[in-house]
């Protein structure tokens, strides 16, 4: 018996080491960019660039007025928390028809909740709510919420996780869907960097991330381009293979007790913001302003290895820029992106903002910084390590004085090779000038280090020393990490 339960132990340990081998080895080796995608981000990338063109020579010709179509899409920059619940909560109680959901990270915390009860109240007048969640974070947070399983019991609620967490996907568990967006009939959508949980919304001042989202409204219903665009992209992402329909059963009494609890938790958020009574009249022109052009882009849709697609198209964008801010929450780089900072330094002033590591909220991304912060330094980049209130959690691109890049891909192998991340493209001046104004606030509050090493404080920076005890577990995971880095 003893013999028996010792191999059967051997055996389980064996398939552990097993599993734990491909899921750290298996994505080592990246795939290279074919030669399709190549042609296809390239022309995607020249149609942009003809269209800036076009746009500026009208601009040039019209003597200064404003020459940016009111048929074309209109957008909002969200960058605060708060506001970014409350659009949200508006969106949802917009709807006439149906809500489009996916998002990386959901949970049943105090903003979730009200997400939840919007999404049940709208399913009740017959709003048809899909919802799209990634399968790690659903399975952490959500597997065991009644309030979550009562919602996606409804008649009108269809819920799909990508590459579920279970014995079929075990192989496969480092490939996320790190995509976050809403939308509203063919009316309007919200895309970017937020989470949808209390680090990333709700009026919580501690504990929190700050991050940006573009807002869009289309003044045709559903003829934007972008809109189009991220149409298709949802449509192919909810047929895959890797995302699976789910579905929770829940006994009558529990049931009925958590719809009880949606229904209340619906009328307490109409009670803290009355504007919702008013979301379905709203005239969004009145929130958005005009913009040139907006194009989706993003590395593909499989739970698998992804060709480095969104990496290629920034290092096509960047190209003959003169003024580049790159702003991200870290960097984990591997040769290939250092390449494509290098490339940048070289025809342009490149600034990297991230967070400093005395204030970064990201353990990894911290500690591969110290790592690696040389060769960071190395590409002819500046870096401005932001001492910010809160963590900074923005994944934003501008080029000179029109080009605005934002959404949710961080500068790291992850994004790059592992995760599907959408960012969304966008010709305007009002937007870049209002991202640079930002820029100029954070870079204030950074420590400037040039590519030779020199540092500068900016005026506002406030220095913070780590703990004894924060840089211990520092040091440990500065050496931990660097045979998982290309995970982190």
């Amino acid at each position: 018996m003893k013999k028996l339960v010792f191999r059967l132990l051997q055996v389980i340990l064996i398939l552990i080491l097993v599993i734990a081998a491909v899921n750290i080895l298996e994505p080592l080796r990246p795939v290279k960019l074919s030669e399709e995608n190549r042609k296809c981000l390239e022309e995607n990338v020249g149609r942009i660039r003809e269209g800036m063109e076009k746009s500026g020579t009208a601009e040039k010709t019209s003597k200064g007025k404003n020459t940016v179509s009111e048929e074309k899409e209109r957008i909002a920059c969200i960058d605060n928390n708060e506001e970014a619940l409350l659009l949200r909560l508006r969106m949802i109680e917009a709807a006439k028809e149906e809500v489009v959901f996916a998002t990386f990270d959901f949970r049943e915390d105090e903003s979730g909740s009200d997400m939840m009860a919007a999404f049940y109240a709208a399913a009740e007048r017959g709003v048809k709510v899909k919802l799209l969640l990634d399968g790690m974070n659903e399975f952490l947070y959500l597997e065991r919420s009644e309030r979550f399983h009562a919602l996606c019991t409804h008649e009108n609620v269809e819920l799909r996780i990508y590459n579920p967490i279970d014995a079929l996907h075990i192989l496969n568990v480092n490939y996320r869907m790190h995509d976050k967006y809403l939308i509203t009939d063919e009316q309007m959508y919200l895309l970017g960097g937020r989470n949808s949980n209390d680090i990333f919304l709700g009026d919580r001042k501690t504990g929190i991330n700050e991050d940006r989202e573009i807002f869009v409204y289309e003044t045709k219903t559903g003829e934007g381009a972008s809109f189009l665009e991220l149409e298709e992209y949802f449509s192919s992402i909810w047929e895959e293979n890797c995302v699976k329909a789910k579905k929770f059963s829940l006994k009558a009494e529990k049931k009925e007790m958590a719809e009880a609890k949606l229904l209340e938790r619906y009328k307490e958020i109409c009670e803290k913001y009355p504007e919702l009574s008013q979301a379905a009249d709203t005239d969004w022109t009145e929130e958005t302003y005009p913009v040139e052009s907006i194009t989706l882009i993003h590395n593909g849709t499989r739970a698998e290895k992804h060709e480095p697609m969104m990496l290629f198209a920034m290092e096509k964008l960047l190209e003959n820029g003169k003024d580049i801010f790159i702003q991200t929450p870290y960097v984990i780089a591997d040769k290939a992106m250092y390449e494509v900072m290098e490339k940048a330094a070289s025809h342009a002033d490149t600034r990297i903002i991230l967070n400093a590591v005395e204030k970064g909220s990201n353990p990894w991304g911290c500690t591969d910084y110290l790592n690696n912060k040389k060769k960071i330094l190395g590409t002819g980049c500046s870096v401005y390590e932001l001492m910010n209130e809160a963590a900074v959690h923005t994944k934003t691109i501008v080029v000179d004085d029109r080009l605005s890049i934002v959404g949710s891909y961080n500068w790291d192998m992850r994004s790059t090779y592992l995760d599907t991340e959408l960012m969304l493209v966008i010709d305007s001046q009002e937007l870049n000038q209002h991202l640079r104004q930002m820029n100029e606030g954070y870079m204030e509050k950074s420590r400037e280090v040039l590519p030779d090493g020199t540092e500068t404080e900016g005026k506002a920076f406030q220095k913070v020393e780590m703990t004894g005890t924060k840089k211990g577990i520092y040091g440990a995971l500065r050496v931990i990490i660097r045979p998982f880095r290309h995970l982190l």
